[in-house]
């Protein structure tokens, strides 16, 4: 079985698991061996898919890749998170140079790769610009958008389709080993969300750094990679999902001031306003006291030095 039916095969179970067939069923339904079908089971929970509890109740996990509501497709407004703009390297330890394997050489020499000033070769696929490069890497640029109502099931999405990508091109052109994949960039969308669109209707735009002067955050329909969306976009899933909680609780109230966050802040500056009255007379007798002891330690000075010149006579 090529490595590509494998892969097939193991989609299947686990789609299978989703819809709540149990092992036995799943067996039948696949024709697999119990061998085989621990062997899918092993990789799915290995991979963070899946979690086994106990002996025969099988977790399917919400990070999953085959998330339900994830497309590339705008087709509700519920999916409001574009992922996109990600660019991979992937790694073939067993490999010293790509472009040294006969069949990269022979698709070269068929004019189906186009050769790039530093050496590497190039070719497009499924939307993904790929460099075959001489150090045993690919470098993976890929031009595909998904959505979704989390952003980083965009992110799943996307590895998935890649993972299946490097499959075909190892069948292609003879890669062998195992392979490691990297992803050095990704944005992160949220679409329809009212704070971009008011920013641009203004014509202004959002850029938000991190400490090393990183843009992270940012509304700028002049970007290059912008699609016209209208969106707050960003380079972190994690940051991105967090922000988009203070979204919804504009939506809820119609973008007026009353978010849950200002309630919170007002209930405790309420619950402070019967504190200031008390603090207000407390400093009112504070500095009555110190008033009261700086007139002592002058007394006592004073008192202090009539004794000294008294002694002094005597």
């Amino acid at each position: 079985m090529t490595p590509l039916k494998k892969r097939c095969e193991h989609d299947e179970v686990f789609k299978l698991l989703k819809d709540g067939l149990t092992k036995a069923q799943i067996r039948k339904r696949l024709n697999l061996k119990p061998s085989a079908l621990a062997n899918h089971l092993r990789r799915l929970e290995t991979s963070g898919y899946i979690k086994r509890r106990g002996k025969f109740v099988i977790e399917v996990l919400p990070s999953s890749h085959l998330h339900p509501r994830v497309t590339k497709n705008k087709v509700h407004k519920k999916l409001n998170k574009r992922g996109h703009a990600f660019n991979f390297k992937v790694y073939f330890p067993k490999e010293k140079n790509l472009l040294e394997k006969s069949k990269v050489k022979k698709e070269f020499e068929l004019g189906n790769l186009e050769e790039l000033n530093f050496g590497s070769l190039k070719l497009i696929k499924d939307k993904c610009t790929i460099w075959i490069n001489k150090n045993g890497t690919l470098t993976i640029y890929s031009n595909n958008s998904y959505y979704s109502d989390n952003a980083l099931h965009s992110k799943f999405s996307q590895l998935r389709d890649i993972d299946n990508l490097i499959v075909s091109l190892k069948e292609r052109f003879g890669f062998s080993g195992i392979y490691g994949i990297e992803v050095f960039r990704e944005h992160y969308g949220l679409i329809f969300n009212k704070f971009a669109k008011w920013l641009l209707r203004k014509g202004r735009k959002l850029d938000v750094k991190s400490k090393g002067n990183k843009t992270i955050l940012w509304v700028d329909a002049s970007r290059k990679d912008d699609q016209g969306l209208e969106e707050f976009e960003g380079d972190d899933p994690l940051k991105i999902n967090s922000a988009d909680d203070f979204f919804s609780s504009k939506d809820k109230t119609g973008w007026k001031d009353e978010t849950p966050q200002v309630e919170n802040n007002k209930k405790e500056i309420v619950s402070l306003k019967g504190v200031f009255p008390a603090m207000k007379e407390y400093n009112k007798n504070l500095k009555l006291h110190v008033a009261v002891q700086k007139a002592q330690l002058k007394t006592q000075k004073q008192t202090q030095l009539l004794l000294k010149k008294l002694n002094d006579r005597l």
